[in-house]
């Protein structure tokens, strides 16, 4: 709550003159950013720059705090609509699934966990290194079988640094599925190679549903924890 009421103080400074002016506005929405608020804090929050606006309106000028009010509110309002479970569905033949999955790699910011039978389209894996190398955190499971195949890229992630593990078993590790920045889920039948996309028929189901992505964490880390690291 302290963060949240910093941030309210920061919403009120901007007031002062009676113009959010766009530097105030940049701040102020990467602070929200930064913060990641809830639906509830977020609710919070702006009744508390109504009640700003409602302090400064009795004071006469109150075009200049509606102008205000509208700037604040937009700032909050974006990561309102994050907030809300949203999921859809992509399909193969073509190229719906494959860029479904890069779109994903390239929006995280924070970590990516992989479950996946194999990795061999490279076009997948090219996005992997270049989020890795931008710092986002990765952690990938694949079959142990199926990192030995020919044209399998898992070995080559592994080498540049990716954490790559392969499962402990007989049987194979066959999901399919990965997890944005801990709050988005993809899924489906979809393998990550190129004939998946060029012409098996395949789907691939994303959705910010959380408490299915929270089962799907925990998942992933009991996996994480039963598998092994692949060796070269």
């Amino acid at each position: 709550m302290t963060e949240l009421n910093e941030l309210i103080s920061y919403f009120e400074k901007s007031i002062s003159d009676n113009w959010m002016s766009k530097a105030e506005k940049r701040a102020l929405k990467a602070a929200v950013a930064d913060l990641d608020p809830n639906k509830h804090d977020l609710d919070w929050m702006r009744s508390k720059v109504f009640d700003i606006a409602r302090k400064h309106i009795s004071g006469g000028k109150n075009d200049e705090v509606l102008e205000w009010l509208e700037g604040a509110n937009k700032i909050l309002l974006p990561k309102a609509t994050i907030t809300k479970s949203e999921t859809k569905a992509f399909f193969s033949p073509g190229n719906d699934c494959l860029n479904a999955v890069c779109n994903q790699i390239s929006y995280s910011t924070n970590s990516i966990d992989v479950c996946v039978f194999t990795i061999s389209d490279n076009r997948i894996k090219d996005k992997l290194l270049y989020a890795w190398q931008k710092g986002v955190k990765i952690r990938i499971i694949t079959d142990n079988d199926k990192s030995f195949d020919k044209g399998s890229d898992v070995h080559e992630l592994a080498n540049a640094g990716i954490a790559v593990k392969i499962d402990n078993s007989d049987n194979h590790m066959h999901h399919k599925f990965a997890v944005f920045d801990k709050k988005v889920l993809l899924t489906g039948s979809y393998n990550w190679t190129r004939s998946a996309s060029e012409y098996n028929q395949e789907n691939v189901l994303i959705t910010s549903y959380l408490q299915v992505v929270e089962q799907y964490n925990t998942a992933f880390e009991k996996l994480w924890t039963g598998t092994i690291t692949l060796h070269e």
